[in-house]
């Protein structure tokens, strides 16, 4: 009988966010890395290996700047961002993004 991997097939995920990569550098190995049970690996320049303390579960980011977004005379930066979950069941994924979209909040609220 076949057993089955408790984790779903590599999972991608894709949004763009507004940073430019030095604050998303910042704030992924600074208060995101410090303060939760993930811990981030910078692979290379705006490629990182993240692997959580508590369970199996590993994601590769990676970002690519675009053209900023203008607004009148705002200019907002904007930053594609990819997550490809290696080895997380949905269950992980659904606690990182929500852990990670918490640290990454921009704006009042």
């Amino acid at each position: 009988m076949a057993t089955r991997s408790r984790w779903l097939s590599v999972v991608s995920k894709r949004f763009e966010m507004g940073y430019t990569p030095i604050e998303f550098q910042k704030t992924l190995l600074g208060q995101f890395s410090l303060k939760t049970d993930y811990r981030c690996v910078e692979k290379a320049k705006g490629y990182w290996q993240i692997h959580s303390s508590e369970a199996d579960f590993l994601l590769e980011i990676t970002i690519k700047e675009l053209a900023p977004r203008k607004i009148a005379m705002l200019t907002l930066p904007v930053l594609e961002t990819n997550f490809q979950f290696k080895q997380a069941t949905q269950q992980q994924q659904d606690a990182f993004l929500s852990t990670f979209f918490k640290y990454f909040h921009k704006g009042g609220g």
